[in-house]
């Protein structure tokens, strides 16, 4: 499904990857891990065409991403669902909105929007909050809006660039229980973090990419 082939990234002639690869499987959990620095994000936004490789290929559904056409991407991107380590929630916006924000953009709107957006808040259990803005939310509260807005479109993937970041261990098993049961309904999960006891919760296969 996803193919990572003999990937180097450099910025300004250094490197964050060097000779990167692995595979991931339709329906797989997958860990990315490494330390600070060590191209983990680069890796996730490479897949949804945020960032392209120096060197290599990286491929999705057995096309090189690298060569999408730039009016290719948004098409892309509603097949691959984004979690980012800040959130990127907007504060104007009610919870609701904030998760109903990706499917305008994909020209849904109505009943539709209404149906998809309240199922998915029942699903992360923020449907009592969905009308509140994220600033009075708590941290792992937003964080899990953060994963019904990458959701919503029921994606055929969703990547989390370090979910779990800020938040206490109590919350982050939440986080990952919430992870795991939508890949548990099929959604392939690739992981970004340096976490060991966040690893040790989620129990699945991890790619170290300083050693891959």
């Amino acid at each position: 499904m996803i193919e990572f082939s003999h990937v180097f990234k450099s910025y300004d002639k250094n490197y964050v990857l060097r000779d990167l690869n692995f595979t991931v499987n339709k329906g797989e959990f997958i860990f990315i891990t490494g330390p600070s620095g060590a191209g983990k994000t680069t890796t996730l936004k490479m897949l949804i065409a945020l960032e392209n490789p120096t060197h290599g290929a990286v491929k999705f559904l057995g096309t090189e991403l690298q060569d999408l056409k730039p009016r290719d991407i948004p098409f892309l991107r509603r097949k691959i669902g984004f979690v980012f380590q800040d959130f990127k929630l907007l504060p104007n916006r009610t919870v609701f909105q904030n998760v109903a924000l990706g499917l305008e953009v994909s020209g849904i709107f109505g009943n539709i929007i209404i149906k998809n957006v309240s199922e998915i808040l029942k699903a992360v259990e923020l449907y009592k909050k969905k009308d509140e803005f994220p600033l009075s939310l708590s941290g792992g509260e937003q964080q899990r809006v953060a994963i019904a807005r990458a959701l919503v479109q029921n994606p055929q993937v969703l990547l989390a660039d370090e979910p779990t970041g800020n938040l206490d261990e109590e919350t982050s098993k939440i986080i990952i229980d919430i992870i795991k049961s939508f890949n548990n309904k099929g959604t392939t999960v690739i992981l970004a973090t340096h976490n060991k006891n966040l690893i040790n919760m989620g129990r699945a296969r991890v790619i170290d990419i300083t050693k891959s």
